[in-house]
């Protein structure tokens, strides 16, 4: 079983660190650094850049791919499934469980401004939470630090604090947060501590990894070694090569392909 995962960046990497915990495969993590991040991009480019990427990984081999991306999930993952066979697993920010645990007094949702202002999750809210007061903030400087922080282990904590502390949570202080971004899980720390000590951050990285293990479970072969390839599309500098193998991948390509005209 080969299982690729589709990020712009390292956020998905948090989605990958816990399926990889439950689901014994080789891994090909499509890092399409090119065009980071995805949160600022159009939703015909997202969709003709994954239908490019899930190609690639489908001629490498890929039984099943996980787009580990919310902005991704809620722009083209419908997209994909019309037009390949294989089963796509997307990333639904927590908008159902939120709402569970709000009891009606709102939360708040921190994501890219794609997502944030988009039409999907704005649906999953009338579904889930009509009667809450849903506060959204979408910020794409808080993925590149988030980048910087896997990357470089970079102490990011100010960085955060100063823009949350300028952001809508700030003046509504909700004590649920969906973080609606697979980079921020990375950044749970510095964004706790620039909130009310009540807070609490939902992701949904273990369902993402419980759907995966559903989906391939009777399909597994189990032997003595597995691979985990990390394919960026355009080259890492030494420190990041270097951070790879520390992250547990033992190959890197890069696949500076760009998008299709």
């Amino acid at each position: 079983m080969r299982i690729g995962f589709i990020d712009s960046g390292v956020g998905g990497l948090s989605v990958y660190q816990q399926v990889q915990q439950q689901v014994a495969a080789d891994y090909i993590y499509l890092m399409d650094n090119k065009y980071l991040p995805y949160g600022e991009k159009s939703e015909s480019f997202i969709q003709q850049r994954l239908y490019q990427l899930s190609e690639h990984l489908l001629d490498l081999g890929a039984d099943l791919i996980v787009i580990a991306c919310n902005t991704a999930t809620t722009q083209a993952v419908e997209y994909l499934r019309q037009h390949f066979a294989i089963p796509f697993v997307g990333v639904v920010p927590a908008i159902k469980p939120a709402a569970a645990l709000s009891l009606g007094h709102g939360f708040a949702v921190l994501a890219t401004p794609a997502t944030a202002n988009g039409d999907y999750i704005a649906g999953l809210i009338r579904q889930f939470a009509p009667n809450d007061q849903v506060i959204k903030f979408g910020s794409s400087e808080l993925v590149r630090l988030a980048e910087d922080k896997v990357w470089y282990q970079q102490d990011v904590q100010q960085q955060v604090s100063d823009i949350l502390s300028v952001s809508p949570l700030a003046e509504h202080h909700s004590h649920i947060v969906v973080l609606g971004c697979t980079h921020f899980p990375f950044l749970a720390e510095e964004i706790k501590c620039a909130l009310p000590a009540a807070t609490v951050l939902l992701e949904t990285g273990d369902a993402i990894a419980r759907r995966v293990r559903q989906l391939v479970g009777e399909k597994l072969i189990y032997k003595k070694q597995y691979q985990h390839c990390f394919i960026s599309t355009r080259e890492l500098n030494e420190v990041q090569t270097n951070r790879l193998i520390q992250l547990g991948f033992d190959q890197h390509q890069c696949w500076p392909m760009p998008i299709a005209s």
